[in-house]
């Protein structure tokens, strides 16, 4: 009996998932030729077409939408095997896409880098920098293996492994600052507060945590980093709430003044780690999150 290869059995689901040969070829980093010469030997060794070939669309007949549906587990499953074989050997070796939303990045790499070379020399960590919507998206289309990011956030489908809680700060304006050494939520004014444009789960995570209502009346002041909220804070447009990563006074400069939340259970956020469940490499990411924590 000739079986289809594994090589083929992706193409098919590459091409089911983007709709296109180009698109599908782009993905397994082939030629565009390559992967229809390959749908096409599967087509052969299955007997059936897989593949209905449109002029403007690329659709998969309906035993190649079944056969594409149980290639996704066999490759799955040869993942598994392979990536086994790999943590027998020398876990967190070879190539790891790891996305890491922008409110972390500048802060937890420059110590997380040299730590993760110096103990797994072999790892070839590959970062992608973007929002977290996005980075799930990449998640869900395997174009990254896991995610560094901020919770509590859905993520369907996905393992989370939070490593640490860090509290949220408020950050304010030299001028305006008082002799007091922390500041209760209450005291927070909604229609002064500076915050990341949408799109930014620190925004969310800060009102929420805050317990914080905007008024829908208020002056729109909005920014696309942390750092350009923290000038805008220095050049007294209004207080801003910072994790505490963010709020190294070193880092910070003059003109600005740090003051913690009242209380024993002062706002948070969650640092965590995200893949899909199942992935092969699972005991592999627990270990980075175990390194990192």
């Amino acid at each position: 009996m000739i079986r289809p290869s594994l090589r083929q059995l992706s193409y098919l689901t590459a091409l089911e998932e983007e709709s296109s040969f180009n698109a599908a070829a782009d993905k397994c980093a082939v030629t565009q030729s390559t992967l229809s010469a390959g749908i096409k030997e599967l087509e052969n060794v299955m007997g059936q077409t897989l593949v209905v070939r449109g002029r403007k669309n690329i659709t998969l007949t309906p035993f190649g939408a079944e056969v594409a549906e149980q290639a996704r587990q066999i490759l799955k499953d040869a993942d598994h095997i392979v990536a086994r074989a790999r943590m027998l050997r020398e876990p967190l070796s070879g190539p790891l896409r790891l996305g890491i939303i922008p409110t972390i990045a500048p802060y937890m790499l420059p110590a997380m880098l040299p730590a993760l070379n110096r103990q797994f020399p072999k790892l070839e960590l590959q970062l992608h920098e973007d929002l977290t919507d996005r980075l799930l998206e990449k998640l869900e289309r395997g174009e990254i293996d896991l995610a560094l990011m901020a919770f509590p956030y859905d993520t369907p489908h996905c393992t989370q492994k939070i490593l640490f809680a860090e509290d949220f700060l408020v950050a304010m304006p030299e001028s305006l600052a008082t002799d007091a050494k922390a500041i209760d939520m209450k005291d927070l004014e909604p229609e002064k507060l500076l915050l990341l444009e949408d799109g930014h789960c620190l925004r969310d995570h800060a009102l929420a945590a805050c317990d914080i209502q905007l008024p829908r009346q208020r002056k729109t002041f909005s920014a696309t980093s942390l750092q350009t909220l923290i000038e805008m804070v220095r050049a007294g447009m209004g207080m801003t709430l910072l994790p505490a990563m963010a709020a190294d006074g070193t880092v910070l400069g003059r003109g600005i003044r740090l003051l913690p939340f009242k209380g024993k259970n002062p706002p948070r956020r969650q640092i965590g780690l995200c893949w899909k469940s199942g992935d092969a490499r699972g005991k592999e990411f627990t270990l980075l999150a175990s390194t990192i924590k």
